[in-house]
């Protein structure tokens, strides 16, 4: 059995938000270890933007990823997702920083194709909750990567994070630093059956929807009312806060777990003020 290390970099356009697949994938970057955690290679791709015709101007600052970048160096994103596939293999178990890399992966599949097979990903297994308690940290902060490398005395250049390549490396490194098989082996699940669709029947709780500030903490007006996804698992809404007097773009994802209870994930982001709300369409 192999062990998968991945990360992405994504971009969204927040004035077009296109609910079927709202963050775009740029990069793909893992390594791979085998079951004696021997370094075994890596994956390193660029993604020909394919859903929106701009990269978000944090984004760009942030990995240094530019439109112009990925025209010349990137791929379709079938194609980087096929060969991505044939490097994890049949015998696999994927990790990431955090769940949210995963669950962008399967997005972008599925807005290209629907029917397309997710097998490979069955076995997953959150790298950054497992890295908190090897590391003994307070598991309710989430803990950075860098937080990570510092602590496992992992060395890395600070201005080349933020690409999924090396980023991926570094998260590779601290997994190979703390793995213990016993305690492993017990964070592995079946992330596809974590993550089920949720009907559009299902009753939803709305304060779930209440949103606060995540600067000053107070309550969000909504300006836009909420969009949902084709799927029916994700929102998204344009609110504004009175007291620091900014724009946030809000999403609220909804997946069910194995004992069928409706679980709520909510991301907040501060955004430039926009003039036309309404623009926001598949």
């Amino acid at each position: 059995m192999d062990y998968i290390i991945f990360d992405l970099e994504w971009s969204r356009n927040i004035r077009k938000v296109i609910p079927g697949c709202p963050d775009e994938i740029i990069q793909i970057g893992a390594v791979k270890y085998d079951k004696n955690l021997q370094y075994k290679g890596s994956f390193n791709r660029f993604i020909k933007p394919g859903v929106y015709d701009r990269i978000d101007n944090r984004v760009a600052q942030i990995t240094g990823i530019t439109k112009e970048h990925l025209l010349r160096f990137g791929i379709p994103f079938m194609q980087a997702f096929r060969e991505f596939k044939a490097f994890v293999g049949h015998d696999a178990v994927l990790m990431s920083w955090g769940v949210q890399d995963i669950q962008i992966l399967r997005t972008n599949a599925q807005y290209y194709n629907k029917n397309v097979k997710l097998s490979f990903m069955e076995r997953f297994s959150d790298l950054q909750k497992y890295a908190a308690k090897r590391l003994n940290t307070d598991e309710k902060q989430q803990m950075g990567l860098k937080t990570a490398a510092d602590l496992c005395q992992i060395s890395y250049e600070p201005e080349t994070l933020h690409d999924a390549h090396v980023d991926a490396d570094i998260s590779g490194k601290v997994f190979a630093d703390i793995f213990d098989k016993k305690s492993f082996v017990e964070t592995v699940y079946n992330i596809l059956e974590e993550q089920k669709p949720v009907p559009k029947t299902t009753k939803i709780d709305k304060w779930q929807f209440a949103l606060a500030c995540p600067e000053c903490g107070k309550p969000l007006k909504n300006k836009s009312g909420w969009f949902r996804n084709t799927g029916g698992t994700q929102f998204f809404a344009f609110m504004f806060c009175k007291k620091c007097k900014r724009d946030v773009f809000s999403t609220v994802e909804l997946f069910r777990s194995k004992g069928a209870r409706i679980h709520y994930k909510r991301r907040l982001r501060f955004v430039d003020k926009i003039k036309d709300i309404s623009k926001i369409s598949e």
